[in-house]
């Protein structure tokens, strides 16, 4: 059996997601954020109020970068932290209308974006494609969950 790195799905996957956020960052850069940025910042605004620990499990991103990219969200006055009433011991994310403005922004960019990285697909196709990738996810959020991906 010969293996051929260009057809490796996980290699074309990680190549096209690299590409992918770095023609995004391109096209978001004037607005001071980044793709993770976008990610935390859309997410607040959608569910908010969340906690930190929630953020990080909606974006699936590691919690200690999650803090730091808050704290810059807070300086860019996206983000407000306050006191959990319900639990002390947490802070709840809040959007300021600044986050509401950018995601009114952003969000026109993301979804013409997508329309550009789905060019010449059926509308069926594109449906067919987040089906499986989705169906991608859960054959490796399954396999963690089970200990098979060790």
């Amino acid at each position: 059996m010969e293996f051929n790195m260009d057809r490796s799905l996980g290699f074309v996957l990680n190549k096209t997601a690299l590409f992918s956020k770095s023609v995004f960052n391109e096209k978001i850069k004037r607005f001071g954020i980044t793709p993770e940025q976008w990610s935390l910042v859309f997410r607040i605004v959608e569910r908010s109020p969340l906690s930190q620990k929630e953020l990080s499990e909606c974006t699936y991103k590691d919690g200690a970068n999650i803090a730091r990219s808050l704290e810059r969200l807070e300086q860019k006055g996206l983000v407000v932290r306050m006191p959990n009433r319900e639990d002390r011991r947490s802070v709840l994310l809040y959007p300021t209308q600044k986050a509401h403005d950018l995601v009114a922004q952003v969000a026109v960019i993301s979804q013409g974006f997508n329309e550009e990285l789905t060019r010449g697909f059926s509308q069926e196709e594109r449906e067919m494609l987040l089906e499986l990738l989705t169906k991608l996810e859960n054959n490796l959020t399954q396999g963690e969950k089970d200990g098979s991906q060790k």
